[in-house]
């Protein structure tokens, strides 16, 4: 490592383990790992506005039909019925099942729009050079929002629904399940294109010049490898590195409200986890979905779903549903309390796995909306009176609860803390580092 150091280079830190880096420009198409824990620091895109801006707008046109347009007919012994996504969160308003009407309203419809809408405004506006101070607060709701939108988890669930009813109801497609498809698409294409840097970066330098971080020189070896040893803050969502100074005050990038690290990030985890093992018994052995057939009431727990899937032949449905639902509640509560409980060893290479196992943790939380999903849809589309008819059962609520505190006890652990726990690894290093890894981009 050299000891001296233009005072204009740009760093950065990595969000996961706290390590200073220098920032390092790559090509488009790859992307730039933190040489510690692996986890991606950035990644750059070509055009990434212009694309940005091209999706979006495909996106909005295609929310309307997609939300609003019937997705497809159930037809059985002459009696048929429909529904479009709307619909869906209606019936569960209707039977007082508010807290899972909200849930899907939020994370089907509402946020879904909202991300669209936004990522329009900002992509818009800087592809035409029109600056507002209102962009940087827009991204940074766009940012904490991304996670909680679920569009693709409900495709899933409408899947999981034709492949249940294939075999005892005659199945009608109608032009909203094409665009709700094309709509989860454009989305799932927009999380990957977006150059976050660059975006960031475009909105800073439209409101003021950037100022570029300098350090004074220390001798080598002795000088620390954390942003927070050098007396420096990174922002959780914009990622940029201010002095620790600003700490309990706003990002000067997006507004961000600063912490060296996450407030009580271990009490509130393990608050919210305690929640969800608490939730997590009703949630499986209760029913969470009823069937009258001629009048009599068939209730069925999430585990009799499952086995329904498997008595049929239906092997992949029945084990992805059983990993949605059961095991990965399961695995992000035993997997948060281990990484809660647990400060040794310190040696590095447990440190990488229990950092890239909070980050699958983090990844697969949302897909445990996969069973709510799909008792909103047939609920309203086996609807077919005294005849036969399928309603949500009172597990619902409570696996609503066991999903919503599981993600929130992943966004509230910080995982730099265990970095911190350990102190400085064995080969500290004078100078930030530069990052080594480097991946393209599929």
């Amino acid at each position: 490592m050299h000891s001296q150091r233009d005072s204009h280079t740009s760093f950065t830190a990595c969000s996961d383990c706290d390590l200073l880096v220098s920032f390092t420009e790559v090509k488009a198409g790859y992307s730039v790992l933190c040489p510690r824990c692996g986890k991606k620091i950035h990644k750059k895109t070509k055009d990434s506005i212009a694309k940005t801006l091209a999706l979006s707008v495909t996106g909005l046109l295609l929310y309307l039909p997609a939300i609003t347009l019937p997705l497809m007919t159930f037809k059985s012994f002459g009696f048929s019925d429909s529904a479009n996504i709307l619909e869906s969160i209606l019936n569960f308003y209707r039977n007082d099942y508010y807290l899972v009407a909200v849930m899907v309203l939020l994370s089907a419809v509402v946020f879904p729009l909202v991300l669209l809408s936004g990522i329009f405004f900002i992509s818009q506006q800087l592809y035409r050079k029109r600056y507002s101070p209102s962009l940087a607060k827009i991204f940074r709701i766009y940012e904490h929002l991304e996670e909680w939108a679920m569009v693709e988890v409900y495709l899933l669930g409408i899947m999981i629904t034709v492949i249940k009813m294939n075999g005892t109801s005659d199945i009608q497609y109608h032009p909203g399940i094409f665009c709700f498809t094309a709509l989860v698409l454009i989305t799932l294409t927009l999380s990957t294109i977006i150059d976050r840097d660059l975006f960031w970066k475009t909105i800073e330098n439209s409101a003021a010049e950037n100022k570029k971080l300098s350090f004074a020189d220390n001798d080598a070896g002795t000088a620390p490898i954390s942003a927070a040893a050098r007396g420096l803050i990174l922002c959780r969502i914009c990622h940029l590195l201010s002095p620790s100074t600003l700490a309990g005050k706003g990002c000067p990038r997006c507004g961000e409200r600063l912490h060296v690290r996450k407030p009580m990030s271990f009490s509130s985890t393990w608050a919210l986890i305690i929640t969800s093992v608490i939730f997590l018994a009703p949630a499986n052995l209760l029913p969470i979905m009823r069937v009258d057939f001629l009048g009599i009431p068939d209730r069925s727990t999430i585990l009799d779903g499952i086995i329904y899937f498997f008595h049929n032949g239906s092997y992949l449905i029945g084990l992805i549903i059983f990993a949605a639902s059961i095991l990965v509640p399961v695995f992000k509560i035993v997997g948060l309390a281990i990484l809660l409980s647990t400060r040794r060893p310190c040696k590095e290479h447990f440190l990488k796995q229990k950092t890239r196992m909070y980050r699958f943790i983090a990844f697969v939380g949302r897909w445990s909306m996969l069973d709510i999903f799909v008792i909103s849809l047939l609920s309203v589309l086996v609807d077919f009176g005294f005849f036969t008819s399928i309603h949500a059962a009172p597990a619902a609520t409570y696996f609503c609860i066991v999903v919503a505190s599981t993600m929130f006890a992943a966004i509230t652990f910080d995982p730099r803390i265990m970095w911190d726990i350990c102190g400085p690894c064995d080969t500290a290093i004078a100078d930030p580092e530069p990052p080594t890894s480097f991946e393209k981009t599929s």
